[in-house]
C-alpha cells in the first residue's frame, strides 16, 4: 500500500470514528441499547418516512444546481434552450439510478456508467454526462449491482475515479480481485487462514449471543474484505444506519441508497414474481407491498417486538443492521445453488457449513439471510396473506432472483415522485451472457399481479420484439408520453434503458468469474463509460442533449411548456413507440389500453434458446438499415460450428459485402450528414441441437473488420480522449431508432459472434475515441474459480462448464475442510 493509500484509509477510519459507525459490541455481534420506553418501531407504508422527506429537501438544494448546470451544458447547442430556465423557475426534476445485478460483471459495468455521469471523473464533463450523478436523488441496487452501490456509498460516497486511482493487483485495495474469495490470500496461506478464522469467529459469537446465523453471514463477511479493505476485518462492525451521521449524507451531498432483497416464505425454498420485496434504506427496512405494508426503524433492526413495540420496554438491539450482512441479503445466491437439486452443490455448501458454522444452531436454513426476530411480527398493516408477519423469522435472498434483476420498484414508487430513472441492464439472459430485456418484462408484468398492485411501470414490448428492434443493444427510452400511461395505477417515471454491450471490451463475462486482474477491471469499467455515452458520443454526437431531454420531460409535460425541436428528434430516435415485432405480427400499438393488452399477451419469459428432437434448420431473412459510411466494407464473418459426439457435424458461415446504391452518400455521412442509410438483406441459417446430445459443445469464432485497429496499453487519467470522429467499432452501430420499429442498429453487439465467457479470448473492439485511462488489451478474464453460469433471471438456470470446472469446485470445497 502506497503512502497516499494509507492517508485515504486513515481518513476513512477517522470519518467512521466521528460518526460512531460501529456495532455497540464493536464486533459483528449485535448488542442491547437503551431506547424510549414508549417507542414503536413500526410505521404503516402510507407515505414517505418523515426522515426521508426531510432529507430530500436537503438533497434537492444540491441537485437543483447540479441539474441546472448539466442541462445548460446538454442543451447548449439547441436552437432554443429556454426550457431549462422555465422548468427551474417552477420545479426541480427528480432523477434516480438503478444498478442492475449480475455479479462482478454488473459491479464493474455499473461503475463505468456512473463514472460517465460523475463530474469527479476526469474527462466526464468534456466527453461524458458529467454532473448528472450530482443531480441524482436516489440510487437503487440489487444482486451484483449492490456490490457497486454498497462500495461507493459506504466508503463515504467515494468516486469510481478514486477507486481506479488506487487500483492495483495484490495490495488488497478496493475491488482487488486478483485472488478469488475462495482463496483470498493466494499463495499467502497465512492471510487466507486468518481471514477465514475471523469470519468463523464472528459468526459463532453472533450465534452465541442468541441470533440465528447461516452461510449468508459468511458470504457477506467475506466480500467485506473487497469493499472495505481499510477497515478492521473488512468492516465487520460497520452499521448500515450510521450513514445518516456522515456529513456527506446529512448535507444532502449524495443520493439516498435503497437496496432490495426478496422474502422467502416459511416452508418454501425459492422466490418468484409474487414474492415480497424488501427495501433497505439508511432510514428504514420494510415493504410497500400488501403482504407487509410496513417499515421498521433500520437502526433497531433485530429488536424483539410485537406490532412494533419492544417486548422489553426501553431495551432495543443495535448493530444487527451490519453493512456486510444487509449487502449479503441483497446479493445472496447461495439459496439458488443449495436448492438446485444438484448433489455436487449440496456437497460443496455442506463443506462450507462445516467450515463456517461449526457448533452453531442454524434452524435448518443455512442458505438464506435470517432476520430474526422478525421485525414485522404481530403487525396488522398487511392486506393479504399474513404468513410473513406471523413467522418468527424473516428469510431473505438475492433481490434479483425473481427476475427483476434491475431494481426498478423503489424508484417507481408514486410517493417518491421521481421523473426519470436511468437503468443499466447487465443481465445474463443469453448463453453469451448478454441481456435481452427479461428484467424489463418482469417488472412490467408484476404491476398486474396482486403483489404489485400499488406499482406502475411504463409499457415495454415482449422479449422477441426487444431483440428484433435491437432494444437490448442500444439505449432506449420507455414511457416518453405520459398521456399514454393513464391506464396504469399512476404515471410512472420515464425510463432510460442502458443495456450491456461491447464497445472496447467484451463485458459479457460469466457471473461466476471470481478473479479479475487490474487490466480486466479497467477494461470492464471503461466499456461501461462507453455504454453510458454511446461510445463517447461517436455513435450519436447528440446523445448528451437527448439525455438532457429525458431529464426534463416529465416536468415539461406537467408545466405544459413548449418542447424543443431537438428533443422531439431525440425522442423519435430513442423512444419505443409501441411497435410490436415478432414472428406472428408487426404492428404499432396506438393507445395505452391496447398497448397493455398486446404487450402482456405477447410477453414470454422463456429462454430464446430452444431444442428439438434431432437437428432442425431454421432460416431467417432479415433486413437491416445501416449507415452508408460502411459502404463496401466487409462485414464480420461469423462461423458457428456445432460438435457432437454422437451427432453429425454441422456448420454455417455467413459473409456479406455491403454496397450502397449511391455510395457518394457515404462521403456525406463522413462530413456530418449521418442520417443516410442503406438497407441490407441477409439470410441466416440456425442449426438447433437435439435434446439427447447432452455433450454438445458450441463455439463461436468472430472475426473483425479488415481495418482492425490496434489496442493501446498506455494509461492516463481520463476516460475519454474526446475524439469526435466517426465510430469504427466492430459492431457497426448506427443511431438507434426504436420508435419506428425498424432495426437501425445492425448487429450492435455481435450476438452471432463474439462470446466473452470465462476462459476464452475476447475479440478486439475498435473505437476511435477510446478511454485513455482504461486503454488496455481486451481479453476476457480467465476462469480460475468456480465456473458456474448463473442466469439471475431464473434461479434454476445454471450449468457447470466442463469436468475441469467440477474438479475446481471440489478442490475449492476441500480447502474449507
Amino acid at each position: 500500500m502506497q503512502f497516499a493509500d494509507y492517508v485515504a484509509a486513515a481518513a476513512f477510519l477517522s470519518y467512521l470514528s466521528a460518526v460512531n459507525a460501529w456495532s455497540p459490541t464493536n464486533s459483528y455481534t449485535p448488542g442491547k441499547v437503551e431506547c424510549d420506553a414508549d417507542v414503536n418501531l413500526i410505521r404503516k407504508a402510507d407515505g414517505l418516512a418523515p426522515a426521508e422527506a426531510e432529507w430530500l429537501v436537503k438533497r434537492e438544494a444540491n441537485t437543483k444546481d447540479a441539474l441546472k448546470s448539466f442541462l445548460d451544458r446538454a442543451t447548449a447547442k439547441f436552437s432554443d434552450n429556454s426550457l431549462v430556465d422555465s422548468i427551474f423557475s417552477s420545479a426541480t426534476p427528480r432523477v434516480g439510478f438503478a444498478s442492475c445485478g449480475g455479479g462482478y460483471r454488473a459491479m464493474f459495468v455499473d461503475a463505468g456508467v456512473v463514472a460517465a455521469m460523475d463530474e469527479r471523473t476526469v474527462g466526464a464533463n468534456e466527453n461524458g454526462l458529467g454532473g448528472l450523478l450530482q443531480g441524482i436523488a436516489y440510487i437503487s441496487g440489487s444482486s451484483g449491482g449492490s456490490f457497486f452501490t454498497t462500495t461507493v456509498t459506504y466508503n463515504n460516497w467515494t468516486s469510481v475515479q478514486d477507486i481506479i486511482n488506487q487500483m492495483k493487483d495484490g495490495d488488497h485495495s478496493i475491488w482487488d480481485l486478483s485472488q478469488s474469495p475462495l482463496n483470498p490470500g493466494g499463495s499467502d496461506t497465512e492471510y487466507t487462514n486468518e481471514l477465514f478464522a475471523n469470519i468463523t469467529e464472528s459468526i459463532q459469537l453472533k450465534n452465541e449471543a442468541g441470533f440465528d446465523v447461516s452461510l449468508a453471514d459468511a458470504w457477506g463477511l467475506s466480500y467485506g474484505y473487497y469493499f472495505f479493505p481499510s477497515l478492521p476485518r473488512g468492516g465487520y462492525s460497520y452499521q448500515w444506519s450510521d450513514i445518516q451521521d456522515a456529513d456527506v449524507f446529512k448535507n444532502g451531498e449524495m443520493p439516498l441508497l435503497i437496496e432490495l432483497a426478496k422474502v422467502e416464505k416459511a416452508g418454501e425454498t425459492s422466490v418468484d414474481l409474487s414474492s415480497t420485496s424488501i427495501e433497505m434504506s439508511p432510514f428504514e427496512f420494510g415493504s410497500w407491498e400488501p403482504s407487509i405494508k410496513s417499515f421498521t426503524d433500520m437502526k433497531y433492526l433485530g429488536t424483539e417486538v410485537n406490532n412494533g413495540v419492544p417486548t422489553t420496554p426501553g431495551e432495543c438491539i443495535a448493530g444487527f443492521d451490519n453493512v456486510n450482512f444487509l449487502t449479503s441479503a441483497s446479493t445472496n445466491v447461495i439459496n439458488t445453488l443449495y436448492n438446485s437439486g444438484s448433489g455436487m452443490y449440496t456437497s460443496m455448501i455442506n463443506s462450507f457449513k462445516s467450515k463456517f458454522l461449526p457448533n452453531v444452531t442454524t434452524v435448518g436454513h443455512i442458505d438464506v439471510n435470517i432476520a430474526a426476530p422478525n421485525p414485522f411480527k404481530g403487525t396488522t398493516n398487511y392486506e393479504s396473506d399474513s404468513s410473513i408477519v406471523d413467522n418468527d423469522q424473516l428469510y431473505l435472498v438475492d433481490g434479483g432472483i425473481d427476475g427483476q434483476v434491475i431494481p426498478f420498484t423503489p424508484l417507481m414508487r408514486k410517493e417518491r415522485d421521481i421523473d426519470l430513472v436511468i437503468a443499466t441492464d447487465t443481465t445474463a439472459d443469453t448463453d453469451e451472457v448478454w441481456p435481452f430485456g427479461s428484467a424489463l418484462v418482469a417488472t412490467y408484468e408484476r404491476q398486474f399481479m396482486e403483489i404489485g398492485k400499488t406499482d406502475a411501470f411504463p409499457y415495454v414490448p415482449d422479449i422477441e420484439t426487444i431483440q428484433n428492434l435491437g432494444i437490448n443493444k442500444n439505449p432506449t427510452f420507455f414511457g416518453c408520453d405520459s398521456s399514454n400511461l393513464t391506464d396504469l395505477a399512476y404515471v410512472p417515471p420515464l425510463v432510460v434503458y442502458l443495456p450491456n454491450r461491447a464497445y472496447s471490451y467484451d463485458t459479457n463475462v460469466s457471473t461466476a468469474v471470481l478473479t479479475y486482474t487490474r487490466e480486466q477491471r479497467l477494461g470492464m469499467i471503461r466499456n461501461g463509460f462507453e455504454i453510458a455515452t454511446r461510445n463517447n458520443f461517436t455513435d450519436d454526437p447528440d446523445f448528451l442533449g437527448c439525455m438532457g431531454c429525458a431529464v426534463m420531460r416529465r416536468k415539461q409535460e406537467q408545466l405544459d411548456l413548449p418542447w424543443p425541436s431537438e428533443c422531439a428528434q431525440c425522442f423519435e430516435r430513442y423512444c419505443w413507440n409501441g411497435t410490436i415485432s415478432n414472428s406472428d405480427t408487426t404492428s404499432i400499438v396506438s393507445s395505452s389500453s391496447a398497448n397493455a393488452t398486446s404487450t402482456s399477451t405477447g410477453i414470454s419469459s422463456a429462454s430464446a434458446n430452444s431444442t428439438s428432437e434431432g437437428f432442425s434448420t431454421i432460416h431467417f431473412e432479415t433486413s437491416t438499415t445501416i449507415p452508408c459510411d460502411e459502404c463496401e466494407q466487409p462485414q464480420p464473418t461469423v462461423m458457428t460450428t456445432t460438435i457432437e459426439e454422437d451427432c453429425s457435424d454441422s456448420a454455417t458461415q455467413v459473409a456479406t459485402m455491403i454496397e450502397c446504391e449511391e455510395c457518394e452518400e457515404a462521403e456525406a455521412y463522413r462530413s456530418g450528414s449521418y442520417n443516410h442509410y442503406t438497407t441490407r438483406t441477409s439470410l441466416t441459417t440456425t442449426t438447433e441441437i437435439c435434446e439427447e446430445c447432452e455433450e454438445a459443445k458450441a463455439t463461436s469464432v468472430p472475426s473483425t473488420y479488415s481495418n482492425n485497429g490496434n489496442n493501446n496499453n498506455n494509461e492516463a487519467n481520463d476516460f475519454s480522449s474526446g475524439s469526435s470522429g466517426e465510430s469504427s467499432n466492430s459492431e457497426g452501430t448506427s443511431n438507434n431508432s426504436a420508435s419506428n420499429g425498424s432495426e437501425k442498429s445492425g448487429n450492435s453487439n455481435g450476438s452471432n459472434g463474439s462470446n466473452a465467457s470465462a476462459g476464452s479470448n475476447a475479440s478486439n473492439k475498435i473505437t476511435s475515441s477510446a478511454a485513455t485511462i482504461l486503454q488496455v488489451t481486451t481479453s476476457a478474464p480467465s476462469s480460475t474459480g468456480v465456473s458456474v453460469v448463473l442466469n439471475e433471471n431464473n434461479g434454476a438456470s445454471f450449468s457447470v462448464s466442463g469436468m475441469l470446472t467440477v474438479v475446481t469446485i471440489l478442490l475449492a470445497g476441500l480447502q474449507f475442510m
